[in-house]
C-alpha cells in the first residue's frame, strides 16, 4: 500500500512528464513556412566531420547534415529522400535514349500539405555511371547538398573551391 508522500511524488512526476510532453508539442507550428522560420531562428549549422584527403579539405558528412536538419522536427518538419529514374529522350550528343537517376528530397510538415522539393539529376560520365561506387558516392553527395539547400544551411564547400582552381579538364574528380 503506497503512502501518501510516495503517491504524491508519483503524481508530481507524472504531471512533470505531461508538462514536458505538451511543451514539446506546443513547438509544432501550423504551417511549413512557420516551421522553416522557427528552424532558421535556431541558427543551425552543420559540423565538418568528414575529410577529403584528395583536396586536403573538410566537409559536413550526410550524417552531420541529417543531424542538423532533424532539429526541425520539433516544429513539425521532416524530410524524405529517394532515388528516382526518369526517361530522357535521345539528345544530339547521345546515340540513344537513356534513364537518368535523380535524387529527390522533400520537406513535409505534419499539419500542412505544402512541401519544399528538390530534384537533382545525377550527372556522371558514362564510365562512372557503370561504376557502382562512383554512383553511390554521387548519390550521397547529392543527398547532402539538396538537404543543405532546402533547409538553407550555410556551407563552405572546400572541395568545390579547390576543384574550381584545379585544371577543369581533369576527369578524376572524386565524389564522397
Amino acid at each position: 500500500k503506497a503512502t501518501a508522500p510516495a503517491q504524491q511524488k508519483t503524481e508530481d512526476r507524472s504531471l512533470q512528464m505531461q508538462d514536458s510532453t505538451s511543451k514539446k508539442q506546443n513547438k509544432v507550428t501550423n504551417t511549413l513556412k512557420e516551421a522553416m522560420l522557427e528552424f532558421h531562428k535556431l541558427g543551425v549549422t552543420t559540423k565538418k566531420d568528414g575529410s577529403n584527403p584528395h583536396f586536403d579539405s573538410s566537409y559536413s558528412s550526410l550524417e552531420s547534415v541529417i543531424e542538423a536538419v532533424n532539429q526541425g522536427n520539433q516544429f513539425g518538419i521532416y524530410f524524405t529522400q529517394e532515388l528516382l529514374y526518369e526517361y530522357a529522350p535521345r539528345q544530339e550528343d547521345h546515340l540513344s535514349d537513356s534513364i537518368v537517376p535523380i535524387v529527390r528530397t522533400v520537406i513535409y510538415h505534419v499539419k500542412d500539405d505544402a512541401i519544399k522539393e528538390a530534384k537533382l539529376p545525377i550527372m556522371l560520365s558514362k564510365a562512372n555511371m557503370e561504376n557502382p561506387q562512383k554512383i553511390g558516392s554521387a548519390i550521397t553527395y547529392y543527398k547532402r547538398y539538396t538537404l543543405q539547400s532546402l533547409y538553407g544551411l550555410p556551407s563552405e564547400d572546400d572541395d568545390a573551391n579547390k576543384v574550381s582552381n584545379e585544371n577543369k579538364s581533369s576527369s578524376n574528380n572524386s565524389w564522397r
